[in-house]
C-alpha cells in the first residue's frame, strides 16, 4: 500500500508547527504523576531572593509568561498591572498578595518542575513554532502538566539525557560554564584509537579562540567496528565534545549523554522522562554553587575553573 497522502505544506504527525495540542485527560496524569513524586514544588530562585521580593520582570518569566527579555518589553508595554494599577517598571519587587494582571489575564504562581528526560536522537531542543521536524516539546507536552524548556541543549544527531524545567534559576545553575556541572557522554568512534591519541585528548583542544580541557577521557570498550570513548566535560560550549574529538582527527558515529553530575540513564527509556526528587535538584543545586578550585592534572582528565 502506498504512503497516506496529506495535504501540501502540511507537517507529518508528531512534528513542529505551534504549541503540541495536549487534552485535558493527559494534563491530568500529568499532575498526578508530579503530585505522586517527590518533586519539590518551590523554585530555586525562591531561596536566594531577599525579603524586598523578586523583580518583577524575573516573577514573570518564572510564571511562564515570557522570556524575561519579552517581559521587559510587555511590561514597558503598558500590560501589565498591579493591584489594579498599571505598573511599567520592570524592577518592580514582587510583594505576597500583590494580583498581578498581564493584558486582563491573573497571572497564577506555577508550581516549579524539574524533569530527566532520555532525548532520542533526530529531535531538536527547540520549541521554534515554525520548526517541522520533531522537537523536545512535541515528546514531552502531553507528559508533563506545564510548559517546560530544556536545560542548555543536545543536537539533533545526539541523544541521552536532557533536563526539562521551568525554573529559570536552576538552568542557568546547571548550564551555565561558569558552574562546571559535569556532563559525561559516550562517543562511538569508527577504527581503534591509540593510547596515544587517548592522551592528546586529555590535553584537550582549543575551540574558539580558548583551551577547552575535559575533565576526564577513557576508552570505555573496543570492538572490530570502532572504539566507544567516555569523556565528561564541565564547560559545554556549542557541540563542544564532537569538535574537540574532530580537532584529534576522531568522526563521531554516534553521542550519547550518560551522565549530567550524579545522575544516570538507569531505568530511563529512550523518550521517557521522570520528575526529580527533592533530592536530587537540591545535589544538583549544591554542586553549581560549590567553589571551583583548579585542580592538577590526574585520574585521565583536568580540572578547569568554570568560565
Amino acid at each position: 500500500m502506498g504512503a497516506a497522502r496529506r495535504k501540501p505544506g502540511k507537517p507529518a504527525a508528531g512534528t513542529g508547527r505551534g504549541k503540541p495540542k495536549v487534552s485535558k485527560r493527559a494534563r491530568r496524569v500529568a499532575h498526578g504523576f508530579v503530585a505522586a513524586s517527590e518533586a519539590p514544588d518551590a523554585g530555586v530562585g525562591s531561596q536566594t531572593v531577599d525579603d524586598k521580593g523578586m523583580r518583577l520582570n524575573r516573577w514573570l518569566a518564572e510564571q511562564g509568561v515570557d522570556s524575561r527579555r519579552k517581559c521587559d518589553a510587555r511590561i514597558l508595554d503598558g500590560e501589565v498591572t498591579i493591584n489594579g494599577s498599571l505598573c511599567m517598571e520592570p524592577g518592580y519587587r514582587v510583594q505576597p498578595g500583590d494580583d498581578i494582571m498581564v493584558n486582563g489575564a491573573r497571572v497564577k504562581e506555577t508550581r516549579r518542575l524539574y524533569y530527566l528526560f532520555h532525548k532520542p536522537r533526530g529531535v531538536l531542543c527547540t520549541n521554534d513554532p515554525r520548526e517541522t521536524r520533531p522537537r523536545v516539546c512535541d515528546l514531552v507536552d502531553p507528559m508533563v502538566p506545564g510548559r517546560v524548556f530544556p536545560v542548555g541543549r543536545l543536537d539533533e544527531d545526539s541523544e541521552g539525557l536532557l533536563l526539562l524545567t521551568n525554573d529559570g534559576e536552576f538552568a542557568n545553575l546547571v548550564a551555565h560554564p561558569r558552574h562546571g556541572v559535569a556532563k559525561t557522554y559516550l562517543c562511538q568512534v569508527p577504527g581503534a584509537v591509540d593510547s596515544e591519541t587517548v592522551t592528546a585528548l586529555r590535553d584537550g583542544a582549543w575551540i574558539d579562540g580558548g583551551k577547552v580541557v575535559p575533565e576526564h577521557v577513557r576508552v570505555a570498550r573496543r570492538t572490530p567496528a570502532g572504539t566507544s570513548l567516555e569523556v565528561t566535560i564541565r564547560e559545554g560550549r556549542n557541540r563542544e565534545v564532537r569538535r574537540m574529538l574532530a580537532r584529534h582527527g576522531l568522526g563521531v558515529k554516534r553521542l550519547k549523554r550518560v551522565r549530567i553530575g550524579a545522575l544516570g540513564m538507569r531505568g530511563l527509556k529512550r523518550g521517557a522522562l521522570r520528575p526529580l526528587s527533592r533530592e536530587e535538584r537540591d545535589a544538583l543545586v549544591a554542586l553549581a554553587r560549590a567553589p571551583k578550585e583548579d585542580a592538577p592534572k590526574g585520574g585521565g582528565g583536568r580540572r578547569r575553573r568554570g568560565r
